[in-house]
């Protein structure tokens, strides 16, 4: 089975422009461009009405990505990672990812794993750390990002933030929605985080959801 015309557009517009950054490259090496199409069933999630909306005008250096994304919306499977107990109802509705590359993703590759994630207006992604180091790079919108190692930066389009493994980070959309890359590397690149509560009482450990 091949990918469909969406998927492979999106792949293609991903891979090129990851192999067109230095930072990038240096952070992951270069992406193949033959990789293996393994079928993902689309997953529905509240989340795709609001990336459907995104003007890609306002973003010429990154629109043949955001026009690719939104091409391939609905036949993406969309995930949510936390639950509401964890993160809160308004972050379930206002927030998702879905694989593009990696051991799980449409397009595999084994120690690398290209995310692509939306996070709405005003929503803060709690305090959080994985094994897999990680790499955001903002494709629409920015954000306010916090690690231990780099304290408070805001990243726009184009910027580049990186966590080392099991660094404690946390993300807030203070000046909107953000719309971004997230690459992982490592031997386990499982979602498999370490979340605060939103007051910072508990930990979770949280596990990749199944379905």
């Amino acid at each position: 089975m091949e990918a469909s015309k969406n998927l492979s557009i999106l792949r293609d517009n991903v891979v090129e422009f990851c192999n067109s950054r230095d930072d990038i490259v240096r952070f992951c090496g270069r992406i193949a461009k033959n990789l293996r199409y393994q079928p993902n069933l689309p997953q529905k999630k509240p989340v795709q009405k609001l990336v459907a909306k995104i003007s890609t005008l306002k973003h010429p250096k990154t629109k043949n990505i955001l026009d690719s994304i939104i091409r391939a919306n609905y036949e993406l499977k969309w995930n949510t990672t936390y639950s509401e107990n964890q993160v809160g109802a308004d972050f379930i509705k206002r927030s998702g990812w879905f694989d593009l590359i990696g051991p799980h993703g449409p397009f595999y590759m084994k120690q690398t794993r290209i995310m692509i994630g939306y996070w709405g207006e005003n929503l803060h992604y709690q305090m959080h750390w994985h094994e897999a180091e990680e790499a955001y790079v903002p494709l629409a919108g920015s954000a306010l990002f916090w690690s231990e190692h780099n304290g408070k930066n805001i990243a726009s389009v184009g910027d580049i933030v990186i966590h080392k493994s099991n660094e404690k980070h946390w993300t807030k959309m203070t000046n909107g929605f953000l719309l971004a890359l997230a690459i992982w590397k490592g031997t386990d690149l499982r979602v498999n985080p370490t979340i605060s509560s939103r007051d910072g009482s508990r930990i979770y450990e949280v596990k990749e959801k199944k379905s």
